[in-house]
């Protein structure tokens, strides 16, 4: 893929269940943040219950899959933080072929677009942080994620980690 002009972001298809799953755990394996059988790969794998109570979105460079964004209202099961009409960007994953190359940026304002397109005022999310901002951090400020550290929090699965807190206001 040269360039990300020929993605399109929509929701997943029935089709495409197993090959989200399976590139949600890729990335997250490639990034050290989950083993090929933990729970956490477990329901990384299990797009099909993620699409009953959230919203999740791929993007497609033609019939190709390459990334996917799961988006979650408050107060159901995928969503932790946010709160009131927010909506929460879960599981951002990018096939590790293909990273570095746009396609987090064009889920994200697809995910924007939608979100927007439906009412919600917000999206809000957390990402990782052992030693400060890294390359996700930048990504999420380029496009107009705001920080609010009142709602960082520490990660239960490991005290080092903290989650940084970010809004987008649409």
């Amino acid at each position: 893929m040269s360039s990300t002009t020929s993605l399109g972001v929509a929701p997943v298809r029935t089709d495409e269940l197993a090959r989200v799953g399976e590139l949600c755990v890729a990335a997250y394996r490639a990034a050290g943040m989950a083993e090929e059988d933990d729970g956490y790969a477990l329901q990384l794998r299990d797009v099909a219950a993620r699409a009953a109570d959230a919203v999740v979105l791929v993007a497609r460079a033609g019939r190709e899959v390459l990334g996917t964004v799961t988006l979650a209202a408050a107060g159901t099961a995928y969503a932790d933080l946010a709160r009131g009409d927010e909506l929460e960007v879960r599981m951002l994953a990018v096939d590790p072929a293909v990273q570095r190359r746009g396609v987090a940026e064009v889920l994200l304002r697809g995910a924007a677009e939608w979100a927007a397109e439906q009412g919600y005022p917000a999206l809000v999310l957390s990402v990782l942080s052992h030693d400060g901002p890294g390359t996700p951090h930048r990504l999420y400020e380029r496009l107009g994620y705001r920080r609010d550290p009142a709602r960082d929090y520490v990660g239960s699965w490991d005290p080092a980690a903290t989650m940084w807190f970010y809004e987008l206001a649409l």
